[in-house]
This record gives structure tokens, C-alpha cells and sequence, in this order.
């Protein structure tokens, strides 16, 4: 059956109006770009850093799941910086996509960091062709002490076609069985999660949410994706907390959740090392990212997957905001059909 015949069946797909050369799933990278803010740049001095252009016409219900990564490098650096992702189409001016992402170093301090995060975007069905752009601002409420670089910054797009009833776990049509190859999901964001020095260790908060349905896919692989930012404060220079994430999955009749790859843990640095000490305590932001894989999903057609965080010690203070999950589930072995 060629790919003409196959687009007058009625699919999962919410258009059937679209071309019948209609892609899958596209995979694109950006240029390698940078930014720079020097000492004294005000609040709300902003720097474009990394852009992508993409064009979803031949996609029928696109999903498209962006990540961006960079190595922050800072020279006597102090302030906040926040990263902001925006999507201009047609000439239309930018709209802000997602979150907003934040660093903030408390001290002045030489050092580097790698910073990376994802944001999802559901609604460019109506767009041809439209360019995201990471945009860096000095944040925070006094203006940049020293200079900071973000270097190898560079934004990367998924693309993928989605069907239509994959949020309600909805049984696969016979004619998409084999042309869901792979799909890309994106879990609805988590409220703000606050752990205080009151919180008892042993505390456990559901982060993040996902439900999948990989019945179109005969010997499935998901690759789950998080991310999130975390803020941390202590009024002591020898307090730190620990934060255990986990991340399980409950399918179809299962009565318990059963946990898929390591426990990764979150630390609040220590800062007895500081010298010398500007003032009592210390405060900060990050991200805190990570993947795993799970390739043993044959029995099951529906799954929820949680983010789990669990508090190990609970000496200063966390705030976790902007907890996303998503998943990129795609067939195992390619002669599985």
C-alpha cells in the first residue's frame, strides 16, 4: 500500500486534509551560538543566544519538544540569569513558550556549569514555518556583578506526529498500527513543590505526571526526560538538604507503582569552603535534568509514569518549580512487525 492510498483512511489523526507525503517525526539542530553580559548590565538586559526555524506543513497534530543546552562560565560572576524561550511566526512578533528557566550565583565566584533544560510546544498546528529563539536576561533585582559567558549554546527540535486519542490511552486504529513508528509526549507541568527545614525526612511528593499509550507499537522503548528548577536557601553556611527523584510507573491493572531506573539524587552544596564568607548563609538556582530508559513495556499498552521526589535530609530550604516530564517511545527492533 504506497503512502497516497494509505491517506484517504480515516487514522488517528486529527487533519485528514493534510499532504499525504506528511512526516513522522524530524529531528533538527541549531547553530551553535553564544551570549555575553558584563558587569553593571541592568535588569532585563537581554541577549539572543540560540535559534532554530522549523517548518510543521507536513505534519498532521505536531508535538514538538525543544532542548536546550549550554556551559555557563563566569569571572567574579554574581546575579541571576533567566532563559526564556520564544516562538515568532509568519513576522508575527515572539510570544514566550513554556517556562522560564533561572541561574543564580549568590557569590562572586570564578567558575563553569553546564545548564540545560526542555520545553514542550503543542500549539503550532496552525503555523507553517516559525523560528524559536533562547533568549538570556540579567534577572534578579540588582544589576550583573562581574562577567559571565553562556558558550556552546544550541537548541535542538523534535518533531513528531502524534494520533489523537494517545492522552485517553484510546486502542490503535488498524490502519495507523504501522505508521505510529514513534511518539513524542509531552506530561502536564507540576504545581511548585516548597521543602523547608520542617520537613521530615522520608517525605515523598509527586513531581511530575505522564500517561502513554504504546499499544501501536510492537516491542516498545520510552525514553523519559525531565526536567525542572530547583531554589535553595539556608540561613546557615553548614546546612544542605537532599532530594532522592524516582521515577515509576503504574500500567494497565497493576495495583503499585514499580520503579524504572536509578535513584538520583539532588544536593544543596555545602558551603563551609566559601572564603572569604560575604554574609550569613547562602541562596542559589539551578536546573536538574536527567534521562532514563525503559524498553520493558511488551505486556503493557498503558502506562502512567511519576517523577517521585523523596527528602533524604532536610536542613535548608527547596523549591522545586517547573517540573516537566516527557517521552519518546519508538519500536525496539525494526523487523518486530
Amino acid at each position: 500500500m504506497n503512502l497516497s492510498s494509505k491517506a484517504n483512511f480515516k487514522d488517528d489523526y486529527e487533519n485528514s486534509n493534510k499532504s499525504s507525503t506528511s512526516c513522522r517525526q524530524i529531528l533538527k539542530c541549531g547553530e551553535v551560538g553564544q551570549a555575553l553580559l558584563f558587569n553593571g548590565a541592568r535588569v532585563g538586559t537581554s541577549v539572543p543566544t540560540a535559534t532554530i526555524t522549523l517548518d510543521t506543513s507536513k505534519f498532521r497534530n505536531p508535538c514538538i519538544i525543544f532542548e536546550f543546552t549550554s556551559n555557563i562560565i563566569g569571572t567574579l560572576f554574581q546575579g541571576t540569569l533567566d532563559f526564556q524561550l520564544y516562538r515568532s511566526c509568519n513576522n508575527q512578533l515572539p510570544i514566550p513558550i513554556g517556562p522560564q528557566f533561572s541561574f543564580t550565583q549568590s557569590i562572586p565566584a570564578l567558575f563553569a556549569n553546564m545548564f540545560t533544560f526542555f520545553v514542550c510546544d503543542r500549539n503550532s498546528c496552525s503555523n507553517e514555518c516559525c523560528t524559536y529563539s533562547i533568549v538570556v536576561s540579567a534577572g534578579g533585582s540588582t544589576p550583573i556583578i562581574g562577567n559571565v559567558g553562556i558558550f556552546a549554546a544550541r537548541l535542538t527540535a523534535i518533531i513528531s506526529d502524534n494520533p489523537k486519542h494517545d492522552d485517553n490511552c484510546y486502542p490503535c486504529n488498524k490502519f495507523s498500527h504501522k505508521e505510529n513508528k514513534s511518539i513524542l509526549k509531552c506530561g502536564t507541568p507540576g504545581s511548585a513543590i516548597s521543602i523547608t527545614p520542617g520537613t521530615l525526612a522520608g517525605t515523598t511528593f509527586t513531581v511530575s505526571t505522564l500517561t502513554l499509550n504504546t499499544s501501536c507499537l510492537c516491542d516498545p522503548c520510552v525514553k523519559l526526560e525531565f526536567t525542572s528548577t530547583l531554589a535553595y536557601s539556608s540561613p546557615t553556611t553548614i546546612d544542605s538538604t537532599v532530594v532522592n527523584f524516582q521515577v515509576f510507573k503504574l500500567c494497565d491493572d497493576q495495583l503499585n507503582p514499580i520503579p524504572v531506573g536509578p535513584q538520583l539524587a539532588f544536593s544543596v552544596p555545602f558551603t563551609t569552603l566559601i572564603v572569604p564568607p560575604t554574609a550569613p548563609g547562602f541562596s542559589g538556582t539551578s536546573t536538574f535534568s536527567f534521562f532514563i530508559c525503559d524498553c520493558d513495556t511488551c505486556h503493557h499498552k498503558c502506562c502512567t509514569y511519576s517523577v517521585v521526589a523523596t527528602t533524604a535530609t532536610t536542613d535548608a530550604s527547596v523549591t522545586i518549580t517547573n517540573p516537566r516530564l516527557s517521552a519518546i517511545a519508538a519500536d525496539n527492533n525494526c523487523r518486530c512487525c
